[in-house]
């Protein structure tokens, strides 16, 4: 589970990238319809460390119900990641498991998984993790 506090490498390349999706729909309102249709643009990658990625999927293999206790935007995420995964396993059988979830992880993610609420912090200035 995440530390209380700790924050990711990543954040301020995901911080930047949500900001981008924002200002490129041209519509510049804090409603949640503008920032749901926000955070379901596209993003670059997963946005999740991959350590804690691979202890997630490797649960998630174990015991797939293992991902019920989490906020349903990471819960979402995980599923879609642990799919993506599956399917470079399957499709690439000489990759062991941390080379399949690091292309999973990088190959681009269908949506970025926030919560329109957590994406209006970001876009303005709030929390940045």
């Amino acid at each position: 589970m995440k530390r209380k506090g700790s924050t990711s490498d990543f954040i301020p390349q995901r911080n930047s990238e949500l900001r981008a999706a924002f200002f490129n729909q041209g519509i510049y309102s804090t409603a949640d319809p503008v920032m749901q249709k926000t955070v379901k643009c596209p993003a670059s990658r997963f946005w999740v460390d991959p350590e804690r990625a691979r202890d997630v999927i490797s649960r998630m293999e174990k015991d797939p119900e293992s991902t019920k206790g989490m906020h349903l935007e990471r819960q979402r995420m995980y599923e879609a990641l642990y799919k993506r995964y599956q399917e470079i396993r399957q499709q690439f059988p000489h990759h062991n498991k941390i080379e399949a979830l690091s292309i999973a992880i990088y190959s681009g993610a269908p949506e970025f998984y926030l919560s329109p609420s957590r994406a209006r912090c970001i876009v303005y200035g709030g929390p940045a993790s």
